[in-house]
């Protein structure tokens, strides 16, 4: 007997994005088309949805432990939050023995049960017990936990923005996240986390950073005005910190010659359809300041920039291209 074939994270996200929409939707017939012709066009895309639907059948019977402690969860939440949490319920379809897919539970867990979550599109701004103001981008998760020692913030996907206040316990405030460990200065900033990719920008206070490999050594004191990045090349020197990088604040995104690809991914986040770049134009470069509101006004605007094309199989699945010569 052959192995499962691997889904890809791509691909298992995507199918649970189309449960929901259809559901959310079921008298949408562009919406329906769209999603057949997507079943249809990989066999790895029929295997994703046949999980889909394998799961949403085993959770009806609450036999397994992370779905009883997920649906418990899901009736105490508001109706935004609770969709959000049953589109992460459903996620966890992809996470069992015979799935075969590169999603870990250690990794996808914590995020669908985080305590604070953000979806396609979603912004939010709540404050803590202890005062502290935060601001999330969307699809990001935080986890929070106060004790008598530390007040910790767990960044487990996504972009926060914290205002610090200051605890009545002098307890210290300490961010984890992937990449490292963040312990501000009676301080505003902002950290990023997604995939490989970090950054630290600092605009009140300070911060100490300790990467995540290097927690026993002396921290990287950040001022305010600096920031930096992480990537697969580790840490990058100090530079200005500049307020572009919370345009996402006023539901913009503003970037200076990043690739198609990247830049695709971005809109991705604010985005409840299938965009995808061809390799023949992954590589293309992308500045410029653009509305997060009105993604197809977006990608209009990249046609008369780029010698590009968009190709529209539904308004919900698209896929830019070379522009053809004729």
């Amino acid at each position: 007997m052959s192995a499962p074939q691997k889904i890809d994270k791509d691909i298992a996200v995507k199918a649970v994005e189309w449960y929901f929409s259809l559901k959310e939707s079921p008298q949408d017939i562009e919406l329906q088309r769209s999603w057949k012709a997507w079943i249809d066009s990989d066999q790895t895309h029929h295997q994703a949805w046949l999980k889909i639907e394998q799961f949403n059948e085993e959770l009806d019977s609450l036999a397994n432990p992370i779905s009883k402690t997920l649906t418990h969860k899901s009736v105490t939440l508001e109706n935004k939050n609770r969709r959000q949490l049953l589109r992460s319920i459903l996620a966890v379809a992809f996470v069992g023995a015979g799935g075969g897919i590169a999603i870990q539970r250690h990794q996808i867990f914590p995020v669908l049960a985080a305590d604070y979550r953000t979806g396609k599109g979603e912004t939010s701004q709540f404050t803590l017990t202890d005062g502290t103001r935060i601001e999330l981008n969307a699809e990001s998760a935080i986890n929070v936990n106060f004790s008598i020692n530390e007040r910790s913030i767990y960044l487990l996907t996504g972009d926060v923005l914290i205002e610090t206040a200051k605890d009545e316990a002098t307890r210290p405030l300490v961010v984890y996240a992937s990449w490292a460990r963040f312990q501000p200065l009676g301080t505003r900033f902002y950290i990023r986390s997604r995939e490989q990719d970090g950054l630290l920008a600092v605009y009140e206070g300070a911060v100490n950073l300790w990467q995540t490999d290097q927690l026993s050594f002396s921290p990287l004191r950040i001022e305010s005005g600096q920031k930096l990045v992480f990537d697969q090349n580790g840490l990058s020197e100090l530079m200005a910190a500049e307020s572009s990088d919370l345009a996402w604040q006023q539901n913009i995104l503003v970037v200076d010659a990043i690739f198609l690809s990247d830049f695709i991914k971005e809109l991705g986040y604010h985005h409840h359809g299938w965009i995808h770049c061809d390799n023949s134009v992954r590589h293309m470069r992308v500045s410029g300041s653009y509305p997060l509101d009105d993604i197809d006004r977006v990608l209009r605007a990249l046609t008369t920039s780029l010698p590009i094309e968009l190709v529209y199989r539904t308004r919900y699945w698209i896929t830019l291209k070379a522009k053809s010569k004729n």
